[in-house]
């Protein structure tokens, strides 16, 4: 199993995945340019792509969906709510025999590659995030998501690596100028997860199996990584954990991580 968080961030959002010969985007908020150039510049390829799971319609997860289908013959899987729910823009430049509807909680397939999707709390029409088995190893993906529900905790415990939101610092977002009807947005239940909330709910997810943690969608503006590792740092040895057992990065906008084997 292969990952490379591409981009993360309000900006634009993809991730590639590699299991033996299928490969899988998880989201395409890039231009065709730029995820043909971050690929390149890993060695990787999205020739013979065999699919794209999308997680919400939100404009920095989607944006190069249409040219991308255009340029590639592939299958979009995505809730219909949300397919129902792309700017129109998009909406008219995709065909629908290349989407294929999923729901949350049905797991599907895509040639070996078993995937769950589970609901996510966001202000998106049908938010899910993404749990991936393949070659006996666990991967789970969320992103854009206000709160974890502990019906969820048992799906996505004990994965081998997690790719798992902490978007902001409370006290960089409630200082900054944004506006406070944005900050109380973000802080909502409905809006993004705090690099707090985001160790708190870590702690009850890794296990034993578990080597990788990268830190997803950080806010430019209320976010650094260093804040957001110390904060774990600190969350983790309340619970007698060591970060350095998890090898924890932080994924960024502008510069793909290394290429995670697993």
């Amino acid at each position: 199993m292969k990952l490379c968080v591409l981009a993360s961030g309000s900006k634009g959002n993809v991730t590639y995945f590699e299991s033996g010969k299928t490969k899988i985007l998880i989201d395409c908020g890039l231009s065709f340019k730029q995820l043909q150039l971050r690929l390149s510049n890993k060695e990787l390829s999205i020739k013979d792509l065999n699919g794209i799971l999308i997680t919400h319609e939100h404009t920095d997860h989607v944006q190069g969906i249409d040219v991308l289908l255009k340029r590639i013959d592939t299958t979009c899987y995505l809730t219909e709510d949300t397919y129902n729910s792309l700017h129109s823009k998009v909406k008219q430049n995709v065909k629908e025999k290349q989407m294929s509807f999923i729901s949350p909680y049905s797991s599907f397939f895509i040639d070996d590659v078993e995937i769950l999707p589970i609901s996510i709390s966001h202000d998106a029409e049908d938010a899910v995030g993404y749990v991936i088995y393949a070659e006996g190893k666990k991967l789970v993906y969320i992103t854009d998501i206000g709160y974890l529900p502990v019906k969820d905790v048992e799906i996505l415990s004990n994965a081998d690596i997690y790719v798992f939101e902490s978007n902001y610092d409370i006290t960089m977002l409630f200082t900054s100028q944004r506006p406070f009807y944005l900050k109380q947005r973000i802080d909502s239940v409905k809006g993004h997860m705090s690099n707090n909330d985001s160790a708190y709910n870590m702690t009850k997810l890794i296990g034993s199996k578990t080597t990788q943690i990268v830190l997803a969608h950080p806010s430019r503006e209320c976010n650094l990584p260093e804040i957001a590792i110390n904060t774990y740092d600190e969350v983790f040895k309340e619970y007698g954990l060591k970060i350095s057992d998890y090898n924890l990065v932080v994924a960024t906008q502008d510069v793909p991580t290394k290429i995670f084997e697993i």
